[in-house]
């Protein structure tokens, strides 16, 4: 590949007010997301009264639907084009309904209709949130092509999805119990939390600009383009599968959560603390992971990240027995594991899209954003459906805590994530689009471009 200097007005350097403005979007998506995924299990089980195998039934059902969705808003996105630009009207017109369905979530049917409301409302709820979020992921690569930028604009949204997962995680419990009746307070604290989000998915809308644009002379993608820009991207691939395994770690964990801390350490007061501990090592991962990947690159910043959690997860599970302070620093370095990787992750899909534009001569951020999405919405299938299964198979009952049950939320909380962890590595191993080929990538890219002119 020819090795001239890099002259477009895509490869741009962001201000630090459109990173913020981005980074908005993820604190958005977590405020709602981060929410179903820290309460809605345990409220099925324990507030609404739905038995650990149908609410992991729904967690399936709903996550396999909203996995095929993807697939369709990733063809819709290649399709769009507003005076909004591609992927921000999204953000602009579902932050709304999305704030909706998200409180549906947490209201109640009588017994007769509960578990087939909860499947209405979730599955919506799933669907809602990826026609809103998979184009938000997607802007990473219409923002700029600048590899630094990008790195930094992943930074910036893990950062504040962070921030949303930290209010979310610190306050919802004070405002759930404002309330003697426990369903009238997780709907007032759902509602809190949507009403924050919906702002914050507009201030992401009026705070960004998409720079990265298809040529004038360009038609959308075909379906067979798409599938080409898919099926024939290697790193993709192999990106996926590490994703897979690490979302599958990722979901367990969360779910099990209120659980480890109720029954575990024994003290639901210690919930705050938990959270704001583990969210501070989230941050620390997060933050030292841009000056990592500036040193190691992003490969080997995610295979030491990854053996960072493996380690810690083998020390919370047979060195630190019940001292308080050894658990936690196993949760620590758990969370520095994800902070690290998401940021990672999502630097590294942004780059799969030039190298099937390199390769395929088509640019599909929708179909690649669409396939990957789709592959997280799968892994957190597997995940949701794990966790509700695992506790069933340990006889979980809200009513009485067995030895069993005991031990299996234990499991779930460092070596299931640590052998999932294990299996990501593996895939990390063989990506192969590192920053060097990158670059010369899209100087290949630029000087074809310049030649058809």
């Amino acid at each position: 590949m020819k090795t001239t200097d890099i002259t477009s007005d895509s490869y741009v350097k962001v201000s630090v007010r459109e990173k913020i403005g981005y980074g908005f979007g993820d604190l958005a998506s977590n405020l709602s997301f981060g929410f179903v995924s820290l309460f809605l299990l345990f409220f099925y089980t324990n507030i609404y009264g739905i038995s650990a195998v149908q609410a992991s039934l729904i967690f399936v059902i709903a996550r396999v639907l909203d996995a095929l969705f993807n697939i369709c808003i990733g063809y819709v996105i290649d399709k769009t084009n507003t005076r909004y630009g591609k992927l921000r009207p999204y953000l602009l017109f579902g932050a709304v309904p999305l704030g909706i369905l998200t409180i549906l979530c947490f209201s109640t049917l009588g017994e007769e209709y509960k578990f087939y409301y909860a499947l209405f409302s979730y599955t919506l709820y799933c669907l809602a949130y990826t026609a809103v979020n998979t184009p938000y992921s997607a802007m990473t690569n219409t923002l700029t092509q600048h590899e630094g930028s990008r790195a930094s604009l992943s930074v910036y949204r893990i950062v504040l999805a962070i921030v949303g997962y930290l209010i979310v995680s610190t306050t919802a419990d004070l405002l759930i119990s404002q309330f003697t009746d426990k369903k009238m307070g997780y709907v007032f604290a759902v509602s809190c939390f949507s009403l924050l989000a919906t702002f914050f998915f507009l201030a992401c809308f009026g705070m960004t600009k998409e720079r990265v644009k298809t040529q004038p002379d360009q038609k959308a993608p075909t379906l067979k383009e798409m599938v080409s820009a898919v099926s024939g991207n290697l790193p993709l691939i192999n990106l996926s599968a590490f994703t897979v395994f690490f979302y599958i770690a990722y979901t367990v964990w969360m779910a099990i959560a209120i659980y480890f801390i109720k029954y575990t350490l024994a003290d639901e007061s210690f919930t705050t603390k938990f959270f704001l501990i583990q969210s501070a090592a989230y941050v620390a991962g997060t933050i030292v992971s841009e000056k990592l990947i500036s040193l190691m690159g992003k490969k080997w910043m995610v295979q030491f990240a990854l053996l960072i959690g493996i380690l810690g997860m083998l020390f919370q599970y047979f060195l630190a027995g019940s001292n308080g302070t050894l658990i936690m620093t196993g949760v620590c370095l758990f969370s520095i594991t994800l902070g690290m990787g998401f940021v990672a992750m999502w630097s590294m899909i942004a780059d799969t899209v030039e190298y099937a534009e390199w390769k395929q001569g088509v640019r599909a951020e929708g179909a690649i954003y669409g396939f990957f999405n789709f592959i997280t919405k799968i892994a957190m299938a597997i995940g949701g459906g794990c966790a509700g299964l695992m506790l069933d198979y340990f006889d979980y009952s809200s009513e009485h805590l067995s030895a069993s049950a005991l031990n299996g939320i234990n499991l779930m909380m460092t070596l299931f994530p640590a052998l999932m962890f294990a299996l990501s590595m593996v895939f990390v191993f063989f990506y192969t689009l590192d920053e060097n080929t990158y670059r010369n990538i899209i100087k290949d890219i630029q000087l074809r471009k310049v030649n058809a002119q």
